[in-house]
């Protein structure tokens, strides 16, 4: 049999009080301290290469889609926000998207488009935040989409470097 010792309160413990005066203690010392809140509206987050915003097109110099609309990404996702309609072309390619759209109300920014491209002709770009008033704004199509690879930069050494692909 194990006996339990009974722990005896103090003078200052027994009375209510106490721990109240404790907490209004360590509020009144933590006030002075320096703020690390983010004031969010008036201080934007300078995004860092490991940010993932919603998904982007890389267009090449002549102002194609580096996409050969093989479905990768849209059998990656695992909301099917991505639908692409492929179609041939007189190109070196011989593939380019028809059709290309990203639902991002359905978008849940994970990334794995990205990861199942092997042309990186998708990538997350660094924008997170934007609204609509109506849903079929929020269904970005191949102009909306589409940025050359100068703003996109910093997130393809990103991947590059993390999928250790070249």
């Amino acid at each position: 049999m194990v006996l339990v010792k009974e722990q005896q309160l103090s003078f200052w413990e027994k009375l209510f009080f106490w721990p109240l005066l404790k907490g209004l203690w360590l509020t009144f010392t933590l006030f002075f301290r320096k703020k690390v809140t983010r004031l969010y509206p008036e201080e934007k987050l300078e995004p860092f290469a490991e940010i993932k915003g919603h998904p982007v097109l890389v267009k090449r110099d002549d102002g194609k889609p580096r996409c050969v609309a093989c479905g990768l990404c849209e059998a990656a996702c695992p909301p099917r926000a991505i639908y692409i309609v492929g179609c041939e072309i007189e190109d070196p390619i011989e593939r380019a998207p028809q059709i290309f759209e990203v639902d991002t109300s359905r978008c849940i920014m994970c990334g794995f488009c990205e990861e199942a491209c092997p042309k990186e002709a998708i990538v997350m770009s660094h924008e997170f935040e934007f609204a609509a008033t109506d849903r079929q704004d929020l269904i970005f199509d191949l102009k909306k989409l589409l940025v050359s690879e100068d703003d996109v930069k910093d997130r393809l050494d990103y991947i590059r470097k993390a999928f250790d692909r070249w």
